[in-house]
């Protein structure tokens, strides 16, 4: 059996152009402590596209956050995804800084890869 590298088969160049890139959407995190009793619940709006609920995934169990559930929408273009999660010690995310990177690192995952690449790229011809 053939091994697949997710990262390396997302990365790839898309072989026929997506009519979705003309749409937009901006990026959207909301952060809820109050939905639920015993989780951090975290809704992302975002244009779909392949790999994005991979990178936002990969996004919150890399802030070690333990993903409990998920609701996963797909409307047209545009992405709803509700995580609820937990920290490792298996409570809410009540740390600022921690809701601050939680924020940060999601906005960072739905963002166009192109629009990445070209930012980093952009940053690097700047220093």
């Amino acid at each position: 059996m053939e091994k697949v590298d997710p990262h390396f088969e997302l990365d790839a160049p898309d072989k026929v152009p997506s009519r979705t890139r003309v749409f937009t959407v901006p990026p959207r995190v909301l952060i809820d402590n109050n939905a639920s009793g015993t989780y951090t619940v975290i809704e992302v709006n975002g244009r779909d596209r392949p790999g994005l609920l991979f990178e936002v995934t990969r996004a919150l169990t890399q802030l070690n956050l333990q993903i409990s559930s998920a609701k996963i929408s797909t409307y047209g273009e545009k992405v709803v995804d509700v995580f609820y999660v937990k920290d490792l010690f298996g409570h809410k995310v009540a740390h600022e800084q921690k809701l601050a990177d939680i924020r940060t690192r999601l906005v960072e995952a739905l963002a166009d890869p192109a629009e990445r690449k070209a930012a980093k790229s952009g940053s690097v011809a700047a220093e």
